[in-house]
């Protein structure tokens, strides 16, 4: 064995390598090499490439043999690396847009050292980061410092909409036909990827690589499983899908190997939890110790959250982080990176923004609901379109009851997460046809929206006033970022210049949130908002963020960092009647970081038989939360019982996760005929 897979050069132990690194580096390696045994194990079982032979060889012959079929079942199931472009500038990957902004003239420019790195942007919500991180990554693959990338966000929703916009430009990156893969629960009901798929077959049978007009494909192979997905040179998924190669999951070493040598660009990094987090700092320092390369984004990323992403990133370096500057944490927007080859000193860069995402608008704290009511009316009647967002699915219900009959059916959108998949789909397509770029004042005037935080962060959407229940400052930023998002004219029709001045006023964000108070008694939060009072659960956070807004305005990118570090910073002084709150949440954090530990592989023992408990992901989840359910909707035609959404995969369309506590059991019918064809459908389910 050893002639026929080493050649003389790796046949032998280096001479130089001690015998304690060589231990150690082994045991890294280690994780990568599980890896690699799964894929091989998984393409070898294949018989189209490797029949049973019933007679015999000498193995010298079988093993040519095998080479050659192994480098057509590599070449069909779309796992090689692909072929890297020579590097191009930002007007030959995004030619539709006239100039870059200043962060998209960094990542064009900024000199790339060779070997793992990390660049953490920060910029105003619109201010193009996904093209910065797209053409940065473009520059390191061009560098030959990674192979390929995958793009991990918070939703479903945002890998959808990111999957829509990469397809268009991730081709350039390659000069063969690479796979880009959508890698999520629901991947396969996403038409746009389903179309992509390629048909197994030998690759002269690939016609679609043939075709001008797509712009996306994917190998069947890797299109099959979430566990294979990031296996392809391209990849945007929920960012879970990464989180689950650190975890106690089953074919973790193959969600690892997927991500070597490529960049992991991670969306929206402020969204992690205490939890989410710790797993996070583990992928990096995995992915570092590989030679990867990261790069995070997002609109307000508190400093003491940067510099812990940071050290785990060093820590897989082998290299211990230096400390962020202390003037960076008045300076916004900026860029901080940090790579092996130069780890003294991060390069902390801070940038201007680009002047059409420069802004500056007012806040309305209010403290009566019926206050609220009549904002929103008022508004409506002026022909302009509003936007409430909730901070739970039930204040959502509420909120959508009392505008019932007091707005016109038509004009009236109730949005959340806990829609069956296509009534979610149907509503989040109408949202952006209604509030979005192209929209027009026919669709816009008078319309009102009651949404969660499905509408918060990644929905390109605009309305003329937006109405916000009190929420951390991180994510009222994010909210206010749909406000008058696109530059319009007094009707709402869009101005063909992104730079030109807005014509409906001085935008105005309202925060419906509990009665002022400079020493607020311990249920000042949970005495307005019972049900959203687990969903934020640090209190003092609330009241200093509501502290902020009593100021009445917001200038957007100035106070951004004041308000992140003001809520997010170490020592944030909290009043004493919610210093109790304070103390439980962070001991709750406290937890969550440790079961994030706990659930976390550990790259210095290494990949040992016996020596872990591959528990499944239900036992190691990518996330914390109240335990949930799959539940599917069904109705009754003709004594039949049939999905919701009448299409094809209706039942999959037909499905929405419910908390458990919600849903005890599913009540059979009392007709003996329906009871039986209960039974029957139950019996062709997946899992019965």
């Amino acid at each position: 064995l050893r002639g026929l897979l080493f050649t003389d050069g790796v046949a032998s132990i280096p001479p130089s390598l001690d015998p304690a690194e060589f231990w150690q580096t082994s045991r890294d390696l280690s994780w990568w090499v599980a890896g690699l045994t799964v894929l091989a194990d998984w393409l070898g079982s294949n018989t189209d490439y490797f029949p049973y032979r019933t007679e015999a060889m000498p193995l010298a012959e079988y093993w040519a043999q095998a080479k050659s079929q192994a480098q057509k079942a590599l070449e069909a199931a779309g796992v090689l690396p692909g072929e890297r472009r020579a590097e191009m500038s930002f007007d030959e990957l995004f030619p539709a847009i006239p100039s870059p902004s200043p962060l998209q003239a960094w990542a064009s420019s900024v000199a790339l050292a060779g070997g793992p790195q990390i660049h953490m942007l920060e910029d105003v919500t619109g201010a193009g980061k996904t093209e910065a991180a797209v053409i940065l990554a473009h520059r390191l693959m061009a560098a030959g410092c990674a192979d390929g990338f995958f793009i991990g966000l918070p939703t479903m929703a945002t890998a959808n909409a990111m999957y829509g916009r990469i397809a268009h430009v991730y081709a350039s990156l390659f000069a063969g036909n690479a796979s880009l893969v959508l890698a999520h629960g629901q991947r396969n009901l996403v038409e746009a990827f389903a179309e992509s798929v390629i048909p197994d077959g030998p690759p002269d049978a690939d016609r679609q690589q043939l075709d001008d007009s797509a712009t996306a494909r994917c190998a069947a192979w890797l299109a099959d499983h979430n566990k294979r997905a990031l296996l392809a040179p391209a990849g945007v998924g929920t960012i879970d899908q990464a989180l689950l190669g650190v975890l106690h999951s089953k074919h973790q070493c193959l969600r690892l190997l997927g991500l070597f040598r490529k960049v992991l660009v991670v969306d929206e990094v402020h969204a992690c939890d205490a939890y989410m987090q710790g797993v996070l700092e583990s992928l990096l320092e995995f992915h570092a110790r590989a030679g990867g390369s990261a790069i995070l984004l997002s609109a307000t990323l508190p400093s003491r959250m940067k510099q812990a992403l940071l050290d785990a990133f060093a820590r897989g370096c082998h290299v211990e982080a230096p400390a962020l500057q202390v003037d960076s944490l008045t300076q916004y927007p900026l860029v901080t990176g940090w790579s092996a080859a130069a780890p003294k000193v991060p390069l902390e860069t801070p940038l201007a923004t680009r002047p059409d995402v420069r802004r500056g608008f007012t806040v309305r704290y209010v403290s009566e609901q019926s206050e609220v009511i009549a904002g929103i009316m008022a508004a409506l009647e002026r022909g302009k379109c509003v936007c409430w967002m909730r901070n739970t699915v039930a204040d959502a219900l509420d909120a959508y009851s009392l505008f019932k009959g007091l707005v016109p059916d038509e004009k009236l959108i109730l949005f959340h997460a806990r829609f069956t998949l296509r009534d979610r789909l149907a509503t989040e397509g109408k949202v952006l046809e209604y509030f979005g770029k192209d929209s027009t004042p026919a669709l816009r005037t008078g319309c009102l929206v009651i949404a969660t935080q499905v509408a918060e962060q990644s929905l390109d959407a605009d309305w003329d006033l937006v109405v916000s229940d009190l929420a951390p400052i991180d994510r009222l930023i994010q909210r206010a970022g749909r406000l008058q998002r696109h530059p319009r004219d007094v009707e709402g029709r869009r101005l063909p210049n992104p730079e030109d001045t807005d014509q409906r006023g001085q935008p105005c964000l309202w925060v419906f949130g509990p009665p002022w108070a400079d020493e607020p008694a311990a249920n000042w939060f949970k005495r307005v908002f019972p049900k959203a009072a687990a969903v934020y659960p640090h209190h003092g956070q609330l009241w200093i963020t509501a502290k902020a807004l009593q100021a009445g305005h917001i200038a957007m990118p100035g106070d951004a960092r004041r308000l992140i570090e003001g809520v997010f910073g170490d020592e944030p002084e909290i009043p004493s009647g919610l210093q109790a709150n304070a103390n439980l949440a962070e001991g709750e954090g406290y937890a969550d970081a440790s079961t994030a530990q706990q659930n976390t592989v550990k790259l210095a023992i290494g990949y040992e038989r016996g020596s872990i408990d591959w528990w499944s992901e239900a036992k190691t989840p990518s996330r914390l939360g109240e335990p949930s359910m799959n539940v599917l909707l069904a109705r009754w035609e003709g004594g039949q019982l049939r999905p919701w959404v009448s299409c094809k995969h209706g039942w999959a369309y037909s499905s929405l996760r419910v908390a458990e506590r919600l849903i005890a059991r599913s009540v059979e019918p009392s007709d003996a005929a329906r009871k039986a064809a209960f039974a029957a459908l139950l019996e062709n389910l997946p899992n019965k």
